[in-house]
Order: structure tokens, then C-alpha cells, then sequence
């Protein structure tokens, strides 16, 4: 004879709707996460244009030689800061699906 109640040796488990719901939350999280730290995403850079821009600054006056090279500084300086999963090719390589950088 046992002394306990039958209703409190009933263990709850999850429903199939609920297990549904935690699968797809997971395999969401984890194409989430994949696809923000770990996909590599393709990037580009008009460095032809840049250059072509600069140097008709340069030739107007309205830059000096040492603003031209703080300028390519700041630029080297925003490629190096990309995330270690971005590419960054020149845009004349890339036909089409990447996102252009543009120094400010």
C-alpha cells in the first residue's frame, strides 16, 4: 500500500505546442546568432572614386597635402575598425548585393 497520493507522483511534461514553440525559438536564435558573428558579409569601397575626389581637391586648392593624408588615415582607420566576419572588397569588383562604406 503507498502512502502517497497518486496525483502528486504525476510528472508534467510539455505539450507538443509547447515543444514546438521552444524548437522554433531556438532554431531561430541560432540562425540569429550564425548569421550576426559568424556569416561573412561582403562590404565595399569606392577607393577609384575617393581617390579621383581627393586629388580634385588637391588640385583646386581647397586641400592641402597634409589634409590629404590625415584624410587617407581616417579612412584606413575606418576599414580597420570593421568586424573581423565583414569583407571588404573594392566596389568595382563587387556587381551587386554589397553594402558601400563611404568615409564621412
Amino acid at each position: 500500500m503507498s502512502d502517497s497520493n497518486p496525483a502528486e507522483t504525476k510528472k508534467t511534461t510539455p505539450g507538443y505546442l509547447e515543444i514546438i514553440f521552444i524548437t522554433i525559438f531556438i532554431v531561430l536564435g541560432a540562425i540569429w546568432g550564425y548569421d550576426h558573428f559568424l556569416a561573412q558579409k561582403v562590404l565595399t569601397f569606392d577607393l577609384k572614386g575617393y581617390l579621383r575626389q581627393q586629388t580634385a581637391l588637391i588640385k583646386a586648392g581647397e586641400m592641402t597635402d597634409e589634409q590629404f593624408k590625415s584624410n587617407l588615415d581616417r579612412v584606413e582607420a575606418l576599414l580597420n575598425a570593421e568586424k573581423s566576419n565583414h569583407v571588404i572588397l573594392l566596389k568595382d569588383v563587387v556587381v551587386r548585393n554589397g553594402d558601400e562604406i563611404s568615409p564621412k
